[in-house]
C-alpha cells in the first residue's frame, strides 16, 4: 500500500516528523506529504506525546548537522503539535503496562521499549497503521501494519 492510498487511522512516527522539519534532507518532501494526509477527510492522523518528546534529542544532537538550538527545536516541536488535523495522544499508565507486556512477549530490551510503547498506544486507540522509516521495529506486532513512506 502506498501513502496516497491510505484511509482510516494512522500514527506518524518520530523519524517522519523530524524529516518534515529538515528542509535540506532528501526525505523532507515525502515527510511533508505524510503530514498533508491530515487534510484528507478519509484519514485521521495521530502522533503521541512520546513522538514529540523523541524529536528534541534528535534535533539538538549529533545526528542533525548542524544541530538545532534548543529554541529552534522547541519551536519545531510545538509547531507540529499545533497542526490542525493532527491529534496528539497522551500516554497513560495503562499504555505503559501494555507496553511492558509486549516487551515480555517479544523479549524486547533497552531502547526498543519505546517502539512497544507506541504499539501499545496504537492498539489502545485502534490505530492499525504506523508510517515509519523503521518498519522492522513494528512488523512482529499483531494488529499493526508499518509502512515506510520513503520507499
Amino acid at each position: 500500500m502506498r501513502v496516497e492510498e491510505l484511509t482510516g487511522r494512522v500514527l506518524v512516527d518520530t523519524n517522519v516528523l523530524i524529516y518534515a522539519t529538515l528542509a535540506g534532507d532528501p526525505r523532507h518532501g515525502a515527510a511533508r506529504q505524510v503530514l498533508a494526509l491530515r487534510q484528507r477527510p478519509e484519514v485521521e492522523l495521530f502522533v503521541s506525546v512520546q513522538n514529540l518528546a523523541e524529536m528534541y534529542p534528535n534535533l539538538t544532537g549529533p545526528k542533525n548537522q548542524p544541530p538545532d538550538s534548543p529554541a529552534v527545536a522547541r519551536e519545531k516541536i510545538l509547531s507540529l503539535s499545533r497542526l490542525r488535523g493532527l491529534t496528539v495522544l497522551p500516554l497513560t499508565l495503562e499504555t505503559t503496562r501494555h507496553a511492558l507486556d509486549l516487551c515480555v512477549e517479544g523479549s524486547v530490551t533497552r531502547q526498543r521499549y519505546f517502539d512497544r510503547q507506541l504499539a501499545a498506544l496504537m492498539l489502545r486507540e485502534a490505530i492499525p497503521v504506523i508510517l515509519t522509516e523503521n518498519v522492522g521495529d513494528f512488523t512482529a506486532i499483531e494488529g499493526i501494519t508499518p509502512l515506510n513512506p520513503f520507499v
